[in-house]
């Protein structure tokens, strides 16, 4: 009998037990940034939606594509190369096009901050500017480009440190690309949105803007006359998409606008 009650006893959980397991529960993340949320919470579900097609009208898109890629291939190899002639480089594509799933839904996967600043070929110092800018509107520090190859044009020489960049992943991601799109692009005045035909093809999109939109971030108005020069920058998004209207609908969806195409006047008629 007393050995019945021991073993039950035994199987009470003490204090220290569940002090423990409370302790090495993994709890949820405290704060997520807006637009994180609002891609898994509602974007990634409708691409899923308007990008899905039926198995059958998938395979066929995917026959075209691997027969219109082979094509390509052997036109570049069949040929011989002609000294006299300049051939274009075959643009490298992501293989394949993928079914619309909710596990393969396109997303956002990394963000190049570019800043180029011609005037670090007099004087190196005027790159210190623009990697205190880039930390300042990006909150990751900078990294020093070198001119890869001589340009007897520009007075360059190999080695030379002409640009910088800082690679955003994450939530640093997010919290830049929020900033861009709810409070700089909209106090642009001449900025409507990216041309429908942007993009290199791998669903990536480059936006470029002049000396003036660096003074539009929040934390930058503050600190706008601590430095002694301002130049534009790029904003390079990578995402996953294979092809460009699926990064546009991301982007779109994410609130980047994009800028249709007008009709001529020819084409315009009243009622």
């Amino acid at each position: 009998m007393f050995g019945a009650a021991a073993r039950r006893l035994s199987t009470v959980p003490t204090v220290s037990s569940v002090a423990r397991r409370a302790f090495t529960a993994s709890a949820a993340p405290a704060y997520q940034p807006r637009l994180s949320l609002h891609y898994h919470n509602t974007v990634r579900d409708d691409l899923t939606i308007l990008e899905y097609l039926p198995p059958k009208v998938h395979e066929q898109q995917q026959a075209v594509e691997e027969a219109r890629m082979q094509a390509v291939r052997e036109k570049v190899t069949g040929t011989p190369p002609n000294p006299d002639k300049k051939h274009k480089k075959v643009r490298q594509r992501k293989p394949g096009v993928p079914a619309a799933r909710a596990h393969n839904a396109p997303y956002v996967e990394g963000i190049t901050v570019h800043i180029r600043c011609r005037e670090a070929l007099n004087n190196k110092h005027h790159l210190l500017s623009a990697l205190m800018a880039l930390q300042v509107i990006t909150g990751v520090r900078g990294e020093v480009i070198k001119a890869k190859n001589d340009a007897a044009t520009w007075k360059l020489r190999k080695g030379m440190p002409i640009a910088a960049k800082a690679e955003l992943t994450g939530d640093q991601m997010y919290e830049f690309l929020d900033k861009l799109i709810e409070v700089v692009l909209p106090r642009m005045k001449e900025y409507h949105g990216l041309r429908m035909d942007a993009g290199d093809g791998n669903g990536s999109f480059t936006l470029g803007f002049d000396s003036s939109a660096i003074g539009l971030f929040p934390e930058m108005e503050i600190v706008y006359d601590q430095f002694p020069l301002i130049t534009g920058f790029s904003v390079n998004i990578k995402t996953t998409a294979t092809r460009n209207p699926s990064g546009r609908l991301l982007l779109s969806g994410l609130g980047l606008p994009f800028l249709h195409a007008r009709k001529p006047e020819s084409e315009s008629f009243e009622l």
